[in-house]
């Protein structure tokens, strides 16, 4: 799915092997300090479904600290398994970036000592969305028609786990995308009933696939609401940037500043946790 997120940020959740099981050669890791003096390298996924709204709550991080911004688009393209992904972040994390936007945030993730995450600046659902004007909810659905879900995403397996627990006539057929245009274009031909997708995926499938202003969400019930944090990701080594970061995303929820961001986007959830 994501890309989303940064694709294999995900495996943050997975792992807590990255620096045992990494295979970048020792000459490519550059263990001397960076000093930044008033400026702070920024990295993103180049893939990121939400990467302008992180680069704006990253240029607000940097103006609560009075620093700049150093934006660097940092890599994507993985597979979907994030195959490679972690020593490429692994590399940029020591090497290039003091800080990496759009983590998935979860308490209960083991972590690469190599890393620190920050405080979430934000929390978004997964979603329903529906192009059937009369359907209210996921259970009004007819159980004859099938879903889509987001592929390898946290929405796909809370959705997995709620089925599991149903019987068979109690459950709809699920089809996984890793294509969210192609996915809308589903439901919007009626090839599937709904799909169930990270909300600020949907934002942008809204604003630029032909004809998605026609889907809407509806009510995930009788299924569990799913939400991310996302937050960032610091190196270990600097855990004064850690602290700096955390109470400038604080102040930031405190004055607005990140609930006027997601209004921009069309983004729903909330600020902060």
């Amino acid at each position: 799915m994501f890309r989303f997120l940064a694709v294999g940020l995900a495996l943050l959740a997975t792992t807590a092997a990255f620096g045992q099981s990494s295979g970048i050669p020792p000459e490519e890791m550059n263990n001397t300090r960076r000093l930044a003096g008033d400026a702070i390298n920024v990295c993103f996924d180049v893939t990121s479904l939400a990467r302008p709204f992180d680069e704006e709550i990253a240029k607000a991080i940097g103006d609560a600290l009075f620093l700049q911004v150093n934006v660097i688009e940092g890599f994507g393209g993985f597979p979907l398994n994030g195959d490679g992904f972690i020593d490429e972040l692994t590399l940029a994390m020591n090497n290039t970036c003091d800080m990496f936007m759009g983590v998935s945030i979860s308490a209960n993730s083991p972590l690469s000592d190599a890393f620190s995450l920050t405080r979430p600046y934000a929390t978004m659902p997964f979603v329903i969305a529906v192009a059937e004007p009369d359907w209210q909810s996921l259970g009004d659905i007819p159980k004859d028609r099938k879903l889509g879900t987001a592929m390898a995403s946290l929405g796909e397996m809370n959705y997995i786990t709620w089925a599991q627990q149903q019987a068979k006539p109690d459950r709809w057929i699920r089809f996984p995308y890793a294509d969210f245009d192609k996915m809308a274009t589903r439901v919007l031909d009626g090839t599937i009933a709904g799909m169930i997708l990270w909300q600020p995926a949907l934002a942008r499938l809204q604003k630029e696939h032909p004809g998605a202003d026609k889907l809407r969400i509806v009510a995930n019930d009788p299924i569990p609401v799913a939400d991310i944090n996302v937050g960032a990701l610091v190196s270990s080594r600097n855990t004064f940037l850690r602290s700096q970061v955390d109470q400038a995303i604080d102040a930031l929820v405190q004055d607005g500043t990140i609930a006027a961001l997601m209004e921009k986007y069309g983004y729903e959830g909330h600020a902060g946790e």
